[in-house]
């Protein structure tokens, strides 16, 4: 049996997952790009594979049509907007995530975030590789209000991770750990209450079915001079009012990790020295990394009834 690895990512530092494959009897194919891979491309490599441990290439209708020996998706990650879910379950193939293997990667990244946008810090340092003796005017973490929009792993990581700087946290969610919210100190808010309270907003929600969940009326509905992270999906922001809030000022400054055209940039962002752009980098560390490709593997393993040793 074959199983396609679309992550270039997966197995990055450690040989033992794609061993553990071998192992089990399967041949172990790569995309062979290095990007994400385009509709056809994806389709090309997925002939004969009767598995896919999946970054962020795109399983359409098409792409399952096409793929006539795929019986299972490994989801290297938890974000499922890239899957024809209902498609899926119409021709009976599983499709699995790597539960919290990234969470503490992605949640320490959002604060790092926070901290630089707060701090200046891509700035400053872009100013000095140039050559420029230029300061940023920053703001303290320290006692603000932060809005946690998507109180799911990521985010009660980023809530556990930001208690040294005593902040007050309102969270959104659509249900809540109350046992979570008691011991962090977290606050149930609307999303009303949270956008107009929040100095920091940071989003860790799944993809609304493409529909922004921050556009015109939340941008107009947030504080002046807000900080703005977002690890989780680009698709959670207009744009357009995005930018129209960093014109007017609403926006202090903003970490975005994720973008509408993956792998390029929106180059109207490109010219604000405070806004930091990431090439979708969070959940990339040698821990998160190891941890996520073995999931990845073990979930294949089960679904084949080759039990993960």
């Amino acid at each position: 049996m074959k199983v396609l690895v679309t992550s270039n990512s997966f197995g990055k530092y450690d040989p033992a997952p794609a061993e553990k494959l071998r192992k089990a009897g399967f041949e172990v194919a790569y995309n062979p790009y290095g990007r994400m891979m385009e509709e056809d491309e994806f389709i090309r490599q997925l002939q004969g594979a009767d598995a896919v441990i999946l970054s962020t290439e795109k399983v359409t209708r098409r792409v399952l049509d096409h793929a006539p020996d795929l019986k299972m998706i490994s989801r290297y990650g938890v974000g499922l907007d890239n899957v024809d879910l209902e498609y899926c379950r119409e021709k009976g193939i599983p499709v699995t995530v790597t539960k919290n293997g990234n969470s503490n990667a992605v949640a320490e990244y959002a604060v790092t975030l926070m901290l630089s946008a707060a701090k200046g810090i891509g700035s400053s340092g872009f100013s000095a590789r140039q050559g420029k003796w230029k300061k940023f005017n920053g703001v303290d973490l320290t006692r603000k209000t932060i809005g946690i929009i998507g109180l799911g792993a990521i985010g009660k990581e980023v809530a556990r991770k930001l208690q040294g700087f005593e902040p007050q946290i309102l969270a959104y969610d659509i249900c809540y750990d109350e046992a979570f919210l008691k011991n962090y100190n977290v606050h149930k808010a609307s999303m009303e209450e949270l956008l107009k309270k929040s100095d920091v907003i940071t989003l860790h929600s799944p993809s609304q079915d493409e529909k922004p969940l921050l556009s015109e009326k939340e941008f107009e509905l947030m504080k002046d001079q807000v900080i703005l992270i977002n690890t989780a999906r680009a698709s959670l922001i207009d744009y357009d009012a995005l930018l129209s809030a960093i014109d007017s000022g609403k926006i202090f400054a903003a970490g975005l990790d994720v973008h509408e055209h993956e792998p390029e940039f929106d180059e109207r962002l490109m010219q604000y020295e405070n806004i930091i752009l990431t090439p979708h980098n969070a959940a990339i560390t040698r821990e998160a990394v190891d941890r996520t490709s073995m999931m990845a593997v073990d979930h294949i393993l089960t679904y084949f009834g080759k039990e993960p040793a």
